[in-house]
C-alpha cells in the first residue's frame, strides 16, 4: 500500500510517494528534503519536529519529552518517530531549513605571506622534429626539455613522466606533436610529468582548496600562475542526514554495507557540484584544473576515499591511514583534468585530522620561536599547543553543543538565528541577517551563559537560580525572566511575540549542563597539553581561534565560561577556516606541502581517554569561577 505524503515548505508543495510504515524522516532525507537530524534520527536530539496534518504513529514518552507540551499543543512530531500510514499533509519551519542560502559558513581566515612557488607549473616550448639524424624518442626529447626549463642546478632531483598517467600521455603524444608543429606545453606537478599538452596553454593553471567540515564544506578556487584566490563556494554538508557526528556516520557503515558507499557518494557529489559552480561562474574549463588539496577530520578524509571507518570509532582508535596521499583526482571520481592531483593532507591520529595541519601552517605556529595554542572548535574541539621546535596535540568530544545540536532552542548559524547575547539594563541581542530570531546558535549561547554568569542568574555550579534566590540587583530585575521550562529552570532569551517562531526562546537548566559539558572537555584537553609540555600559562604568548564557531565567538564570553584560562585574555587571535587558507597554502607553495608533512611528523598526540588524570580536570573544569 502507498501514500501520499505533501510537504510544505515556505508555500510551497511537493508530493512524495510513501510506503505504508515507511519511517517519515528517511522519506523526507531521500528525496532532498532539507531537515536537521543531529542525532542521525535516533531521537534524542528533537531538531527534526514538523507540523503533521493527519493519522501519526502513537505518541512516546521519549518524543514527549523531546518536543515539549507546547509543542505537541500545535500540531509538532518527530519525523524520526512517525511513519506514513495514511496521506499526510508535512508542515516545515525556517528552523528546520538548513539549506546552504540559508546558512552563514565561515570561508575567510588570516592570509599569512608565502613566497609562491605552485605545486603545479606548466612551461611552453618546442621540440626538433623527427629526422635520420634525430632520432630520439619523444619521451626522452620532452623530458630533458622539461629538466633544462626547470632544473638550474645539479642538486635538483630529476623530473620524469608520471608513471601513473604515462601511457595515456604516450598514447596521445603523436597527434598532438604532429597536429601543432611540435610546439607543447608541459604540465608538471612537482617533480612529475602529468601532462601534455596541444599548443601553448601556460597561462591557464587553477587549483581547487576544500575543507571537508564535519558540518560544512567550504571550497576555494585558486589561479596557479599569479597565486590569486578568484572564487568561494560553501555549502552544509550532504552527510548530514547521517547525523551531525562523526561517531553517528561511522555507526551508520557498520549497520549498513552500503552507507558507506553513499557517505562517499554525497562529498563526491558536492565537490563536483562546487567544480561546476566555479566553472561556470569563472569561465574556466575545468581540464584546467590540475590539483585538489584537501584538508578534514580524519573521519570525513576517510569517506572521501572511501576507506573503512569502523577501527576509527573503536579502542585503540586506529585509522587506515594517516599519510599524505597523492592520487589522481580521477580515481576519486572528481571532475577536474583527467590526469590531476588530489592531495590528501596528513592527519596526526584518528581524531587530529588533516584540517588541523592545514590549520598549523595558516596559523605560522609552526615556525614561530614563541610558543602558541591554537583551538580549532567545531562539532569536536582539536587542540595544539607548541612552537617550532615541539608540538602537542589532543582532541576534545566537545558535543555539538557550540554548534546548537542538543539546546532545546539552537539552531544552526542560519538566518534569523540570534548569534549575540547583552545582559544589562536590557536584554539586547542580534541576529544572523537582522531577521526575526528563530532561535539561537552556539556563539549566542555562549554569550547568553556568560552574561547570566556575569549578573548572578547562574552559580559557579552551573544551577540557574530560583526567582527567590537572585541576590545582586542586575539579577532581580529579571526574576521575571527565570521561568520554567519541561519541569526545570529556564532563562527567558526572547519571547515568542516578538520571535519568528511558536516558542519562546529559553536557555534551560539542561542546555547550561550541555555547553559545561562542552567547554570543560576544551579546557581539560587545554590543560592536560600544557602539563604535558611542561610549561605554565603565563608561557603561552598567542592564542588561536580557528573554525567558524571560533571565529563568531566573543571571546570575553569565552574567558567567563571558562572554555579557556583567564590569563590568556588579551592573546587572543581569531584566524577563521584556517584549514581552508592551509589548503590554498598547500597548492601555492611545495614548501607549505612539505612542511604539512613536517608538522604531522612533529605534532605528539595526547589520548586523553589514557589520561587518568583527564577526569579530574574535566570535573574542575565543569565548575563556572
Amino acid at each position: 500500500m502507498k501514500h501520499t505524503v505533501t510537504v510544505i515548505n515556505n508555500g510551497v508543495k511537493r508530493e512524495f510517494t510513501a510506503e505504508h510504515g515507511e519511517n517519515l524522516l528517511k522519506l523526507l532525507q531521500n528525496n532532498s528534503v532539507n531537515i536537521s537530524s543531529p542525532c542521525a534520527g535516533n531521537g534524542t536530539c528533537g531538531k527534526c519536529r514538523v507540523k503533521i496534518e493527519g493519522r501519526t504513529s502513537e505518541l512516546t514518552a521519549q518524543e514527549a519529552e523531546k518536543l515539549g507540551e507546547s509543542a505537541l499543543k500545535k500540531g509538532y512530531r518527530l519525523a524520526c518517530r512517525n511513519a506514513v500510514y495514511d496521506d499526510i499533509n508535512v508542515i516545515l519551519d525556517d528552523i528546520n531549513n538548513d539549506r546552504n542560502d540559508n546558512v552563514s559558513i565561515m570561508v575567510s581566515g588570516k592570509e599569512n605571506k608565502i613566497e609562491i612557488d605552485p605545486i603545479i607549473k606548466k612551461a611552453y616550448f618546442e621540440i626538433s622534429k623527427p629526422s635520420l639524424n634525430d632520432q630520439q624518442a619523444f619521451t626522452e626529447k620532452i623530458t630533458k626539455k622539461v629538466n633544462e626549463l626547470f632544473n638550474n642546478n645539479e642538486c635538483c632531483k630529476k623530473i620524469s613522466i608520471c608513471p601513473d598517467v604515462k601511457p595515456d600521455i604516450m598514447r596521445s603524444l603523436p597527434a598532438i606533436l604532429e597536429n601543432n608543429d611540435y610546439n607543447i606545453t608541459a604540465v608538471k606537478y612537482l617533480d612529475n610529468i602529468i601532462g601534455i599538452e596541444a599548443g601553448d596553454t601556460s597561462g591557464k593553471a587553477y587549483g581547487i582548496a576544500v575543507d571537508v567540515g564535519t558540518t560544512t564544506i567550504a571550497g576555494y578556487l585558486v589561479d596557479l600562475i599569479n597565486g590569486k584566490k578568484i572564487d568561494t563556494y560553501s555549502c552544509i554538508n550532504p552527510q548530514k542526514s547521517y547525523g551531525a557526528d562523526v561517531i553517528s556516520r561511522i555507526n551508520s557503515t557498520m549497520v549498513s554495507p552500503e552507507a558507506l558507499d553513499e557517505l562517499n557518494a554525497l562529498v563526491i557529489t558536492c565537490i563536483n557540484g562546487m567544480i561546476s559552480y566555479f566553472t561556470d561562474r569563472n569561465g574556466i574549463e575545468a581540464d584546467n584544473i590540475y590539483a585538489a588539496a584537501f584538508a578534514g577530520n580524519t573521519t570525513m578524509l576517510h569517506f572521501l576515499m572511501k576507506l573503512p571507518c569502523k577501527t576509527l570509532a573503536v579502542s585503540p582508535f586506529i585509522p587506515v591511514t594517516a599519510e599524505m596521499q597523492h592520487i589522481r583526482a580521477s580515481q576519486l571520481g572528481i571532475n577536474i583534468n583527467k590526469q590531476g592531483s588530489a592531495i590528501i593532507l596528513p592527519s596526526v591520529s584518528a581524531y587530529v585530522g588533516g584540517d588541523t595541519v592545514a590549520a598549523v601552517l595558516a596559523s605560522g605556529m609552526h615556525e614561530d620561536k614563541d610558543i602558541s595554542l591554537l583551538i580549532d572548535l567545531g562539532t569536536n574541539g582539536e587542540i595544539v599547543l607548541g612552537c617550532k621546535d615541539w608540538m602537542y596535540s589532543c582532541s576534545t568530544a566537545a558535543g555539538p553543543a557550540f554548534e546548537g545540536a542538543n539546546i532545546r532552542n539552537g539552531v544552526a548559524g542560519i538566518q534569523g538565528a540570534i548569534d549575540k547575547v547583552t545582559i544589562d539594563t536590557d536584554i539586547k541581542y542580534t541576529t544572523i541577517g537582522n531577521k526575526k530570531a528563530i532561535g539561537i546558535c552556539g556563539s549566542g549561547i555562549v554569550d547568553a551563559v556568560a552574561e547570566m554568569i556575569r549578573t548572578g542568574i547562574i552559580d559557579e555550579t552551573g544551577r540557574i537560580l530560583d526567582d527567590d534566590e537572585l541576590e545582586s540587583d542586575s539579577a532581580k530585575q529579571y526574576s521575571e525572566r527565570v521561568v520554567t521550562t519541561d519541569g526545570n529552570n529556564s532563562f527567558l532569551i526572547a519571547s515568542r511575540t516578538e520571535c519568528d517562531c511558536d516558542d519562546d526562546i529559553v536557555i534551560t537548566q539542561k542546555d547550561v549542563r550541555e555547553l559545561q559539558n562542552a567547554k570543560a572537555a576544551v579546557a581539560a584537553g587545554i590543560r592536560i597539553l600544557i602539563k604535558e609540555a611542561g610549561i605554565e600559562i603565563k608561557d603561552i604568548a598567542k592564542v588561536y581561534l580557528a573554525g567558524g564557531f571560533g571565529s563568531y565567538i566573543d571571546t570575553e564570553s569565552a574567558a567567563i565560561i571558562g572554555l579557556y584560562p583567564g590569563e590568556l585574555k588579551g592573546r587572543i587571535e581569531s584566524i577563521g577556516n584556517a584549514a581552508g587558507i592551509g589548503s590554498i597554502q598547500v597548492l601555492l607553495s611545495e614548501k607549505m606541502l612539505a612542511n604539512a608533512e613536517k608538522v604531522k611528523n612533529m605534532i605528539k598526540y595526547i589520548e586523553l581517554s589514557a589520561r587518568p588524570d583527564f577526569m579530574d580536570e574535566y570535573v574542575e573544569c565543569m565548575m563556572f569561577e
